[in-house]
């Protein structure tokens, strides 16, 4: 016990005072929010790769791979990195070129007011502290398995270290944290990889003792791998985490290049080693009354020596507080950005958005806590939240980027068709053995094509299609020492978000 409360001590005492040092540096919202547009190659590289790592890969990928086996990492981990590619590929320019904030920035700068509260509340609510919660939870029950902590006073301990540095510190700790984290739980999941594979007996011994399907890529039910896999997938092209990383960088080709080459070291190396010691774990821990989500806690403390373990627990860590972080500042952007600046304080500056945007960890956090004391099912939830926000989102981020035609009404139409019919379709039942998302699929797209073939583009609308045509920004500030000779900008010049009620300039 006493390695793993010095590790995870150790590093407690090292994020925190990485958060009080930037508490002292940061001055606004800019800076607290997305990290003043300035973080280079190797920090998103290694943000990246932290923020990908959290509670679903770590436990949920190992209870996966204990689960389905091979066709555990094709049903999530594989479309999520497939996804968030296609983002990094074909959008990180376009969207590094606006200079935002969030998902919901894109929707209120080309339909305008009120198209982006609902993809804030969605993204606030449905999203954020749900899955700021899954982090919570995990640390609580590491808390309770390692030191015999009761499980309340644990979600407590989990979250206080979770929304303590990130209140502290905002963006810029969490990368520099996160740059510290992705080489710890790298170490950590490769020595736990190689110990359950060695403690399995290696695959001459594992695959006798795995189920039928184990070791293919799609299982012993393609279509519902499938289909799992669909409903996963998707989510990730409007993944605030990941357009928080985009807007974070400080030109267009490390927004590009940066969230390239850390999706594609998260979707193999950290998203598919917990896949094979949830697999490897199958010979050795009876299936008989576990749940899933356990078996990485069964693994780490059967198998492993304390002063390697300790490790492990300080990677599990890093892992959660990672993901949790990042979370949490993405609901706080949406609050302080999307609902606070746009429609009570367009003025504000960036001194009390900075307020706003702390308050707004500390409300997002709250409700992660209250959320935490009530789930049971670290996958479950995750999936749920996911399909959810993808099926009333995709579709209309996928319209304003490419389809002029599109109109305010046809895009709230959407969002409220996609995500209603998902959720009561799943309701009532999966009627003619349909599964709840492409039903919502259909809905929302239908409900964009109608709603905006049948009505007129709304004052205030940018008649846009933005990956081919831009936004037109309505405030212009010089920035010079942003401006470097290497940077593929559209016009030489950098671009900030507009405030509502100021004077428009021509397009860019």
């Amino acid at each position: 016990m006493i390695w793993y409360a010095l590790y995870i001590a150790a590093f407690v005492v090292l994020m925190f005072g990485v958060g009080l040092y930037h508490f002292r540096k940061t001055k606004g919202a800019d800076d607290y929010l997305i990290a003043g547009w300035d973080v280079g190659p190797i920090k998103i590289v290694l943000t990246v790769i932290a923020t990908w790592a959290g509670a679903s890969i770590f436990i949920g990928s190992v209870g996966l791979g204990y689960q389905f086996g091979l066709s555990g990492y094709v049903r999530f981990a594989l479309p999520a990195t497939v996804f968030s590619l296609i983002l990094a590929v074909v959008f990180a320019r376009k969207l590094r070129r606006t200079r935002l904030y969030t998902v919901p920035d894109i929707f209120d700068e080309r339909l305008g007011k009120p198209a982006g509260v609902i993809p804030a509340l969605l993204s606030a609510g449905l999203y954020a502290a749900p899955v700021t919660a899954m982090q919570i939870v995990a640390l609580g029950a590491m808390f309770n398995i390692l030191f015999g902590m009761p499980l309340g006073w644990g979600l407590i301990l989990g979250w206080a270290i979770i929304y303590g540095y990130t209140m502290l510190g905002g963006l810029p700790s969490v990368i520099v944290t996160d740059s510290i984290q992705t080489v710890v739980l790298v170490v950590g999941l490769v020595i736990m990889g190689v110990a359950t594979w060695n403690y399995a007996g290696g695959m001459s011994d594992i695959a006798p003792s795995v189920p039928d399907g184990h070791l293919s890529l799609v299982g012993d039910n393609p279509m519902g791998t499938l289909v799992f896999a669909m409903t996963i997938g998707p989510f990730y092209l409007i993944w605030q985490s990941s357009w928080q990383r985009i807007y974070a960088a400080r030109t267009e080709r490390i927004a590009l290049w940066g969230n390239v080459a850390g999706m594609a070291v998260a979707g193999t190396v950290i998203a598919i080693i917990p896949v094979f010691i949830g697999m490897a774990a199958r010979s050795f821990v009876p299936a008989e009354g576990l749940r899933p989500d356990s078996v990485f806690y069964i693994v780490l403390q059967d198998i492993l020596p304390p002063y390697l373990g300790g490790i492990l627990a300080m990677a599990l860590m890093a892992a959660l507080v990672s993901g949790g972080d990042s979370f949490l500042l993405q609901g706080t952007a949406n609050l302080t950005r999307d609902l606070y600046q746009r429609y009570r304080r367009p003025d504000a500056s960036q001194e009390q958005l900075l307020r706003t945007s702390r308050w707004g960890v500390t409300l997002i956090g709250l409700v992660a806590l209250l959320i935490a004391f009530f789930i049971t099912d670290i996958v479950g939830i995750y999936t749920y939240t996911l399909k959810w926000t993808a099926a009333a989102l995709v579709l209309p981020f996928l319209a304003v980027m490419f389809w002029r035609r599109t109109t305010r009404f046809g895009v709230i139409a959407s969002m409220v068709a996609g995500l209603g019919v998902t959720i009561g379709w799943e309701v009532v039942g999966n009627p003619f053995g349909l599964t709840e998302i492409l039903p919502g699929y259909l809905a929302g797209a239908a409900a964009l094509v109608l709603g905006s073939l049948c009505t007129d583009h709304a004052p205030g609308e940018q008649v846009r299609a933005i990956w081919f045509d831009g936004l037109e920004r309505k405030v212009r500030q010089p920035a010079p020492e942003e401006v470097r000779a290497t940077e593929e900008v559209h016009d030489k010049e950098q671009i900030v978000p507009r405030r509502p009620g100021t004077e428009p300039v021509e397009p860019v």
